[in-house]
């Protein structure tokens, strides 16, 4: 912990440099600390430089932080209180005009509207946004209780890309162990809970919130290295009315929301013909 104050130390300055110290200094889930031998230019696996990272942790001052904490991809990890927050973080790092790319959230690279390339893409330490891809306009609708998994890991959608409005679709969702320890959940067969985004970002089809469940108990084991399926999500192509959505691309948001533990997938991108 110490070789990491002195190393923010030498590359940030001032105020910024002290919230970084105090920010570190609290975090009581960080991901893991950068080698002593690590300079500001140093080019992550991600793509992004330590520098970046260091910048990003600058600028989520004001952002309510359960914990935050260097990736070993090159990626700044942090676990923050709500999906609010998650929202005040993106923007913070977008208005120091940074690449909300270097951004991780329990462990997944952030995905969505605004990732920029890094060092080793088209641009450097700027923001590009995906084509018709602006930020959402409206609020999530997904459920937010619980504490967020602090093991590595990481979450992902699989499914088709490209679906007929009206037509059901399943996509799993998965979970992979990134750690060296094993991840044990026991959850309802229904506490993975999605909504679809239309590329205008306004939530068509919104999670519901009178589904039906049953009392069966799920347990799902996952070894160090593994990924396995923790369930599956079904979608008609369909509004939250129940009527066919129009043409274009859409994304699909999910969270595992159960037994007291929150895991967020990483967006899957849909496009519905």
């Amino acid at each position: 912990m110490k070789r990491t104050l002195l190393l923010l130390a030498l590359l940030t300055g001032g105020a910024q440099t002290a919230f970084a110290q105090s920010t570190v200094a609290q975090s009581t889930a960080a991901q893991g600390t950068p080698p002593a031998s690590t300079t500001a230019s140093q080019v992550y696996p991600s793509g992004y430089t330590f520098r970046q990272m260091l910048d990003a942790l600058g600028a989520l001052r004001g952002v309510e932080l359960r914990g935050v904490g260097f990736d070993p991809r090159g990626y700044l990890n942090v676990n923050v209180t709500s999906d609010a927050q998650r929202d005040l973080a993106l923007q913070r790092v977008t208005a120091a005009g940074l690449p909300v790319g270097v951004l991780a959230f329990d462990g997944v690279p952030y995905s969505g509207p605004g990732v920029g390339t890094g060092t080793t893409g088209t641009s450097t330490g700027t923001v590009t946004t995906t084509p018709n891809t602006p930020a959402p306009s409206t609020p999530s609708t997904l459920p937010t209780a619980g504490t967020p998994l602090t093991q590595p890991h990481a979450a992902q959608l699989s499914g088709p890309r490209t679906v007929r409005a009206g037509e059901a679709n399943t996509w799993s969702f998965t979970l992979t162990n990134r750690g060296t320890s094993a991840i044990r959940l026991e959850h309802g067969a229904c506490d993975v809970r999605f909504e679809a985004l239309n590329a205008a970002g306004v939530v068509v089809r919104p999670d519901p919130k009178n589904t039906l469940c049953t009392l069966q108990i799920v347990v799902t084991d996952v070894a160090p290295g593994q990924t396995a399926e923790v369930q599956k999500i079904r979608w008609e192509g369909k509004d939250g009315a129940g009527q066919n959505v129009p043409a274009g691309e859409y994304t699909i948001r999910a969270v595992f929301s159960g037994a007291g533990t929150l895991i967020r997938a990483e967006e899957f991108k849909v496009t519905v013909q």
